[in-house]
Parts: structure tokens; C-alpha cells; sequence
């Protein structure tokens, strides 16, 4: 079946059966209690906010807190060109070999933006990646240098309400 018509929902919700399965099947653990609780009294204590859910970025932030995706800390490679290509649902599976930007990718700087994940991975990260041959001498150099308030954590967060 041709999925690809379903832009970023189809993955959405192929990741999140993933993760149950693999909850149900024991191979991933929900979050403890208390963190359950503390998420839904800050985002879900007032019903009448209007929120909007991003659903690939979302499929990211999911795929990495269930495993389902490749740790960028020791696969930035198959990471990153799953989160700087084109949204599509055979790329959870298997990722390109190489990022396939979209029509509009040319207006985004993806350099900076994969330096500034990279310096958020620390120095242990950083030094496996470089050993591994997954980033170059020149971008270890520079995630090192970057302020870490500049860092953008993997799990790519935005913000979830709007007026």
C-alpha cells in the first residue's frame, strides 16, 4: 500500500503502535507514575487551551523515548537523516542513506541546526561520534564551542499551544 499520501500522520500513528506493542510485549516501560502525573498537570490542566501537535516531530520525540529510533548518540548518522529529510513513513524503517531535503529545505540552514543537536549529545557523545567516523574533526570542533543555551535538545521540542 501507498502510504506516502498520508504525509506525517501515517507515521505518527505507525510509531506509536510500535511503542504499545513493545510496552504490552515488555521491551519498553511507560514512564514512571509520578512523571505521568506532573506531564498532565502542566499540559493537560486546562482543556479549554488550544493545542496543536506537530505529528512528525512528535513521531521523533516518541520513536527516541521508546527506542524505536536510532540513538543519536550512537547513530547520528541514520538520525540525522531521518529528522533533516522529507516526512516519509518508509524512513522509520529503514532510513536513506542520505537526506532528502523537500521543496523549501533550501530556506533552512541545516548545518547550524545539526551542530547545535550535536553539541546537546556532551562530550562522551561527541568523542564516540568522532571515533566512529558518524561526524567530522570540524563538527566535533564546533558542537564543543556552541553555547549551551544554543544546544537544541534530539527530541526537538516546540511549543504545543496557540491562541
Amino acid at each position: 500500500m501507498d502510504t506516502a499520501g498520508f504525509g506525517a500522520a501515517f507515521p505518527y500513528f505507525d510509531i506509536i503502535s510500535q511503542w504499545v506493542m513493545n510496552v504490552f510485549s515488555g521491551k519498553t516501560s511507560l514512564p514512571e507514575k509520578e512523571a505521568m502525573r506532573k506531564w498532565c498537570a502542566e499540559h493537560m490542566a486546562s482543556l479549554h487551551v488550544k493545542r496543536f501537535y506537530d505529528s512528525w516531530l512528535e513521531t521523533i520525540r516518541i520513536g527516541l523515548l521508546s527506542g524505536l529510533l536510532p540513538d543519536p548518540a550512537r547513530d547520528f548518522s541514520r538520525y540525522w537523516n531521518i529528522i533533516s529529510s522529507m516526512v516519509k513513513p518508509a524512513y522509520l524503517a529503514t532510513p536513506p542513506a542520505f537526506p532528502e531535503h523537500g521543496m523549501m529545505d533550501s530556506l533552512f540552514d541545516f548545518r547550524i541546526a545539526r551542530i547545535r543537536i550535536l553539541s546537546g549529545l556532551g562530550n562522551d557523545a561527541l568523542g564516540y561520534l568522532l571515533k566512529k567516523g558518524d561526524i567530522t574533526d570540524a563538527e566535533y570542533r564546533a558542537a564543543l564551542e556552541i553555547d549551551p543555551r544554543q544546544s537544541i535538545s534530539v527530541h526537538l521540542p516546540y511549543s504545543q499551544t496557540y491562541l
